[in-house]
């Protein structure tokens, strides 16, 4: 094993879209014979995923795909949109598609952040990047789905960004295999890398190796300051 390199400090969670609309077997996703049982099968890895990150200080973000149904770009383009392409509109506003998973609902903190996102990248036109950069993070942790559709362009605008990307395998799923295979070989082949989640606690950095906590710095200057002004 490699020796370890995910710092504590300047790292964070990302978990893609674990909506019902992705994952229930009542979805449009699933009645438009597209399929949704791959990525109902890596809740428990991702759960336990958050709780390893959880336990080791990082940020967890969740993103939440909301799609307009009178989104009017659709009527601009010339060529079809992957929604007219494959019949089916995912995650619409105002049905219960847009909603976490149940099990995913309840593992969320008040202390986590959540994204909504209109587009595939959790980046594009969304606060991420400033969360990730108020928060001090160099490493982002990928999981969630689809594994070739939006999880790669996250991964593919974080590496972008400068930022190490690692996707743990288990903790990333799509409906199409082959797609699924391709991105993981793109994500070892360019933009970062792919590990297991065995292994992914002996590649987190331990306290006397990772960098200063900078995020407990500059909570105690904001408390210092809140204090200061209530002293008049």
């Amino acid at each position: 094993m490699p020796e370890p390199y995910i710092d504590p400090s300047a790292s964070a969670l990302l978990v893609i879209d674990m909506q019902k609309g992705f994952c229930d077997p009542n979805s449009q996703m699933e009645k438009a014979g597209i399929g949704t049982e791959n990525q109902r099968a890596i809740l428990p890895d991702v759960l336990r995923l958050v709780d390893v990150c959880r336990d080791r200080g990082m940020p967890i973000l969740w993103s939440q795909q909301i799609h307009y149904p009178e989104d009017v770009t659709r009527l601009k383009r010339r060529i079809p949109s992957h929604i007219q392409k494959q019949n089916w509109a995912p995650c619409l506003r105002g049905t219960w598609e847009v909603d976490f998973v149940d099990e995913v609902a309840e593992a969320i903190q008040p202390e986590d952040f959540v994204v909504e996102k209109h587009r595939a990248s959790v980046f594009f036109e969304t606060t991420l990047d400033t969360k990730l950069r108020m928060l001090g993070i160099e490493q982002i942790l990928i999981s969630g789905c689809n594994t070739d559709f939006c999880v790669e362009t996250t991964i593919r605008d974080g590496y972008y960004r400068d930022m190490d990307v690692i996707v743990v395998r288990e903790c990333v799923a799509g409906p199409r295999k082959q797609f699924h295979e391709d991105t993981l070989a793109k994500v070892e082949t360019y933009f970062g890398a792919v590990v297991g989640l065995d292994e992914l606690e002996g590649l987190i950095m331990p306290p006397d190796q990772a960098g200063p906590d900078l995020r407990a710095r500059s909570a105690q200057l904001t408390a210092d300051t809140h204090a200061a002004a209530l002293k008049g």
